[in-house]
């Protein structure tokens, strides 16, 4: 893997120095060694130097002196300060300035384009000329003398040398790193001070950030003159600086104080002590770039600039600040890459709304990698007074890259239109020590949202049969810990098998409309998807995601490694709960049946499912397949009640599937599960696309006896019971009459009701008749009812007398199970008549 340059990051450091202001360079600086002995460091400037007297009360001093090295030549400049104290104009056009060498060389000057209008100098009052001039690569100051000439036409040269400035070796030139320089740019006075240096080192190169102050020292504003700026090093060498996003363009009140966020790339073999900035200035005649201020730079700092966790920094945003903190972070480890999760707190600390900028986050490895986030999650955010936003971002993290001690970089947005290729932190914040997760089921994490902490479990992981796959169906519960109720965010739900995403048909199930949560109550959200049945794999993660505008963001990750758990499971009547928040109900089976059939048989079970509520509630819909020993499985159909269910109320679902002839029903089992729709639980009468929730039931599938009479027929929750059966025979036809007693059991609620009592009439020659009776339809709830059906055959031509048989059966989608069976006899009509 190639190293990508890093981030020049702790450079930007800048953007959190305080603004200074300090004092002109006043003759001697001392500093005291804290040592036994203090000795005492005496540095010399410019202002050391004795000043040339051009009239008996007007003085020149020598002020600035810079040197902008070339490639084959230097440009120096120099600025000589003239003070009028005499009681009359001073003409400034009667003084020039030359430069010569020790050796006698003279180099050509003229004045910067600024200060050539500068004609006159009122009494009392003083103004400064800085000169230009082209002077060998290798020059010192040292080696220099600067003139000043008054033009004096008796003399054969018409010059009067009024003094000269030697510079001695000794002295510096350039401000002290603890000093300010005032700077006269466009006629406005801009104290500047280097408030701090800061440095990294990432591959090839050393990272160098500058903060320099400015203080508008002048009575009117001060506008980004658009200076450049430079660090001049030990061997001469200059490196053109970047001004981050906020110091481009800007505009200072008078007496305001406004920091520059410089930043340059500089070789790693290039010696990093006694740099030099310099601000270099575009002659607008000559077009030359002209040095005009040199100011010395303290060592750089390369000592950890990162703030700790849940420490807060305050940064500057807009006309106001914020402040960020770094809350936490949580990793989920795969085969080839790693998912990691980090927490960001902004906080509105200003007295007014505040437009948080559009921040570039990145992480920075401990061993030199930068990886960027890709994020909304600071587009378009608005904070009120002291409001303060979660940000969750999230990077992933290649398997051979450390993951031990990164660093989270918070950048400015981008210069539009910018070719500079840095990126300035306005914070640096140390990630604190990274857990993986795997195996996560029943582990909490705790996440600070806006409205208060949330605490996010992951409950359970159901890999359930359905119609054309599996789908993988993870439960959430979202717990509120806090003493107020807490509105959730717009949610989506993501999962990955083996760092494969599932992007089609993933969703994010909610078991309630309104996305409310009361303090100190829970809520549970699933997040399902499909995947092919045969697909295998060894760690699946499940994510919760914040909806943010168009895209969305990573809120919370889980990961469970290896095989996934079984679907819990019920022996044959054992009651199992559904403990979903407002819908809790207790589910058994009360029996299971197997119809044969010609091409197929059915499959069939009954649940008893009992409102554990103390109030009326829709009950779920269910959905689920019956599931051989073998592992084959078969959707059921589903019927149930579609009236909601009083407290304690109990009712029948009934589900049933179709499967081939001479199945083997041994240890079959019913997985059930709460039926969903897009993202939500199924309503009434909906139509189930997936479930949740799932449960593995026992069935203890039986056909049940055939009674010898019939009498006490169990078609649940009807009993029947018929006897005097008599056919009628007139010609051809036979009618067919019966009493019966007709009864239900009103323990318990049924849904639409499928099944049929089917009457076969079976003769002694062979032949069969049936006849179907809809239960409280054609056969009425009585004790003593009455009904009859006809049938006719050649066969009865000529009869008058016999017996048949009379099977009754429970007839269902076409396949039926004999309830019981009796013999009974013809009579003719003549007979009976008689």
């Amino acid at each position: 893997m190639k190293k990508i340059p890093v981030t020049a990051a702790v450079l930007g450091i800048s953007l959190l120095l305080s603004s200074a202001t300090g004092v002109m360079a006043a003759g001697t600086t001392t500093t005291k060694a804290t040592t036994s002995n203090q000795i005492k460091t005496v540095v010399h400037t410019l202002a050391n130097l004795n000043p040339i007297k051009i009239t008996a009360k007007s003085t020149v001093r020598l002020t600035d002196v810079n040197i902008l090295t070339l490639d084959d030549e230097s440009i120096l400049t120099y600025t000589l300060t003239i003070t009028n104290g005499d009681s009359k104009t001073l003409d400034l056009l009667d003084y020039w300035s030359k430069l010569k060498t020790t050796s006698g060389t003279t180099y050509s000057t003229s004045l910067m384009t600024k200060d050539k209008d500068k004609k006159k100098l009122s009494a009392g009052s003083s103004t400064t000329l800085t000169y230009v001039a082209k002077v060998g690569k290798n020059t010192k100051v040292s080696n220099l003398m600067f003139q000043v000439i008054k033009w004096d036409f008796s003399q054969s040269n018409y010059e009067s040398l009024k003094g000269q400035f030697k510079v001695p070796a000794t002295y510096i030139t350039s401000t002290p790193s603890d000093q300010s320089k005032t700077l006269k740019v466009f006629d406005t006075p801009v104290k500047a001070k280097v408030s701090q240096v800061a440095q990294f080192v990432s591959g090839d190169y050393n990272y160098v950030s500058v903060g320099l102050d400015l203080q508008n020292i002048g009575y009117k504003i001060f506008e980004d003159p658009k200076v450049k700026f430079e660090i001049k090093t030990e061997s001469g060498a200059s490196y053109p600086m970047s001004a981050d996003s906020t110091s481009i363009d800007y505009k200072i009140q008078p007496q305001d104080n406004k920091t520059l966020n410089l930043m340059a790339a500089i070789p790693k073999s290039i010696n990093l002590t006694s740099m030099e900035l310099q601000i270099i200035q575009e002659d607008e005649t000559t077009k030359l770039s002209l040095p005009i201020a040199t100011m010395q730079l303290p060592v750089a700092s390369n000592k950890s600039l990162a703030v700790s966790p849940n420490v807060e920094k305050y940064i500057a945003a807009g006309s106001g600040k914020i402040a960020v903190s770094f809350k936490g972070a949580s990793m989920i480890q795969s085969f080839d890459e790693h998912d990691l999760t980090l927490r960001v707190a902004v906080r509105n600390t200003s007295g007014t709304m505040l437009a948080v900028p559009k921040y570039q986050f990145e992480l920075q490895t401990s061993d030199g990698y930068r990886l960027p986030i890709s994020s909304e999650a600071t587009a378009d955010i608005s904070l009120q007074p002291l409001e303060e936003r979660i940000l969750n971002l999230h990077v992933t993290i290649p398997a051979n890259v450390s993951t031990a001690s990164p660093q989270l970089f918070m950048n400015l947005p981008a210069v539009t239109e910018s070719k500079d290729t840095f990126s300035y932190p306005a914070a640096i914040f140390a990630v604190s020590e990274i857990q993986p997760m795997q195996n996560m089921i029943g582990q909490k994490q705790f996440v600070q949202t806006t409205n208060g902490i949330l605490g996010f479990t992951l409950e359970s992981i159901q890999r359930l049969p359905w119609s054309d796959g599996d789908l993988v169906s993870a439960k959430i519960n979202i717990n509120n810990t806090s003493y107020k109720t807490i509105m959730l965010p717009e949610m989506s739900g993501a999962i990955k098998v083996d760092s494969a995403k599932l992007t089609a048909d993933t969703k994010l199930v909610t078991t309630q409309s309104v996305g409310l949560i009361g303090a100190n109550t829970s809520t549970d959200v699933y997040v399902v998807s499909k995947i092919p049945g045969y697909l295998d794999f060894s760690q699946l993660q499940v994510s919760l995601l914040e909806k943010i505008g168009e895209t969305s963001s990573e809120w919370v990750q889980f990961s469970n490694a290896g095989a996934l758990p079984e679907i819990p499971s019920f022996g044959n009547g054992e009651p199992f709960t559904i403990s979903t928040p407002g819908r809790q109900e207790e589910v058994k089976v009360f029996r299971s049946l197997l119809y044969s059939g010609t091409s197929s048989d059915i499959l069939y079970a009954e649940l008893e499912v009992r409102n554990l509520e103390d109030y009326q509630i829709d009950l779920s819909q269910f959905a689920g397949s019956f599931q051989t020993s073998g592992g084959k499985t078969y959707k059921a159909m589903v019927s149930q009640i579609e009236t909601s269910a009083g407290p304690d109320e109990k009712s029948i679902v009934t589900l049933w599937a179709k499967v081939p002839r001479n199945l083997s029903a041994n240890n079959m089992k019913l997985v059930i599960g709460e039926g969903i729709t897009d993202n939500k639980l199924t309503p009434i009468k909906g139509e189930p696309t997936g479930y949740v929730n799932a449960a593995a039931l026992e069935l203890g599938v039986t056909t049940p006896n055939t009674r010898g009479s019939l009498t006490a027929l169990d078609l649940f929750p009807y009993t029947l019971s018929v006897g005097n059966v008599k056919g009628k025979i007139s010609g051809t036809s036979v009618n067919l009459t019966f009493d019966y007693k007709h009864t239900r059991n009103m323990d318990y609620s049924i849904g639409e009701f499928g099944h049929k009592y089917l009457f076969e009439v079976v003769d002694a020659s062979g032949r069969t008749f049936e006849k179907e009776f809809i239960p409280e339809t054609d056969l009425k709830l009585t004790n003593a009812g009455s009904a009859s059906f006809s049938f006719s055959d050649p066969v009865f031509e000529d009869r008058f007398l016999g017996d048949f048989t009379l099977n009754v059966y429970d007839l269902f989608e076409g396949n039926k199970i004999k309830l019981g069976s009796q013999v009974a006899y013809y009579v003719s009509t003549n007979e009976e008549a008689e």
